[in-house]
């Protein structure tokens, strides 16, 4: 199985359509595209936006494997459809999945953070009822919906049980579970891996989110690598390190040598 080496877009230094020509250039092949805020108009819902990317990615290469609605994480899935913040995630879903139709791309990520961390059973079920909708709305363009949270992986199951959509899967993280609830990445991975699809990668140490190039943290990044080229769970690993903010950019000021040190470590890991 050939791995693909990707970036999210907010990780990137130079997120935007002509940041793609730098991504070539350094040798990344696909990006993770950010849907855009709900208070700034969702930028992928607009037309003349998307045309800008996909032109981009044409010209130079570069695929878009997924969309993230990094919007849910301000505005919550787990909150009740009728309050404010649960009706701007369901018109996050209902945009955010059109928007990928529109663009061609494959998977929609809906993650649950910050505000939309599920704390709770209510939080739990609320949830559950949003991802439902995402899978329902997807299935018509024959797009696929990744959860990404810090569930447990009895949890994580459990709310792929009960969404019951076979276009449901799970977008692992090689820091998070670690990072939040002191959760073995190696056992999340063992026990989730028939229904993860693509991969962020990150390492840190010290309960600090993204603070370590990767193999220098405390998350057992190499061990976590030989579970993926063991179990062949995703082809894309999406670089997650945020190189141009504190504490990585403490390292080096310039954030493209230090993306480009983590190009070269997946590349001796996954070879």
């Amino acid at each position: 199985m050939d791995f693909k080496i990707g970036i999210v877009e907010w990780a990137f230094p130079f997120p935007g359509p002509y940041g793609l020509k730098i991504a070539a250039d350094m040798g990344i092949e696909g990006m993770e595209l950010d849907f855009g805020d709900y208070e700034t108009g969702f930028k992928l819902s607009n037309p003349v936006i998307q045309k800008a990317y996909l032109e981009c990615g044409r010209e130079y290469g570069v695929e878009f494997p997924s969309i993230a609605l990094n919007a849910l994480n301000a505005h919550g899935m787990r909150n009740e459809r009728d309050t404010y913040d649960g009706m701007i995630a369901v018109e996050t879903i209902y945009r955010g999945v059109q928007a990928a139709a529109d663009m061609g791309i494959p998977i929609v990520q809906v993650p649950s953070f910050d505000d939309g961390a599920i704390k709770s059973e209510e939080d739990f079920w609320n949830t559950c009822e949003k991802v439902r909708l995402a899978c329902d709305l997807a299935k018509r363009h024959g797009i696929v919906i990744a959860f990404e949270n810090v569930l447990s992986a009895k949890e994580s199951l459990r709310m792929i049980r009960e969404v019951g959509c076979d276009n449901l899967k799970i977008f692992y993280d090689s820091q998070n579970y670690h990072l939040e609830k002191g959760y073995s990445q190696q056992e999340i991975l063992s026990e989730l891996k028939d229904h993860i699809c693509q991969i962020h990668i990150k390492d840190g140490f010290n309960q600090t989110i993204s603070s370590a190039l990767l193999g220098k943290g405390d998350t057992g990044f190499y061990k976590t690598v030989q579970l993926i080229k063991a179990s062949h769970c995703a082809t894309w690993l999406l670089l997650e390190n945020y190189y141009n903010q504190k504490p990585l950019s403490l390292l080096n000021a310039d954030a493209f040598s230090l993306l480009e040190e983590d190009i070269r470590t997946v590349r001796r890991a996954f070879a």
